[in-house]
């Protein structure tokens, strides 16, 4: 009986799939003679003027969302409510740390810590090093 279930299942699901497609050519074979004949071409063409092929379509992408600092217009909704949702006025003491951190320039470190060079020098430097840490772990 075990050896008849994976067999079963496979016909099962075979049905279920071929249920599921004949409904679906069902479906499609009503839209097409739901749709209406397609009518004679006008004198104008409606739409965008004929491009060069050889012309890409070139579309500027604009963001719709602009976050800038204490900016509630992303939460007023379609109402236009002024919520105050993002601002918490009872806990400033607790921001000033954060904003001492933002107000100290920071510098950039100007040389790297890890300096990698591949001259020979360098490279021999390499293998004596990596034959001393390989004698300490033995």
């Amino acid at each position: 009986m075990e050896a008849f279930l994976p067999l079963l299942s496979l016909v099962v699901l075979y049905l279920v799939f071929a249920l599921v497609s004949k409904s679906a050519r069902k479906v499609s074979q009503a839209q097409k003679k739901a749709s209406p004949a397609p009518a004679a071409p006008a004198a104008a063409p409606v739409g965008p003027p004929p491009q060069d092929p050889a012309e890409p379509r070139v579309r500027e992408i604009r963001p719709t969302v602009s976050v800038h600092e204490h900016d509630d217009s992303v939460y007023r909704g379609s109402l236009n409510a002024v919520t105050g949702e993002g601002y918490d006025p009872c806990h400033e003491a607790q921001m000033e740390p954060m904003t001492r951190s933002e107000a100290i320039e920071h510098v950039p470190v100007t040389t790297p810590g890890l300096r990698l060079n591949w001259t020979g020098d360098e490279i021999v430097r390499g293998f004596v090093i990596s034959e001393i840490l390989k004698r300490k772990g033995a």
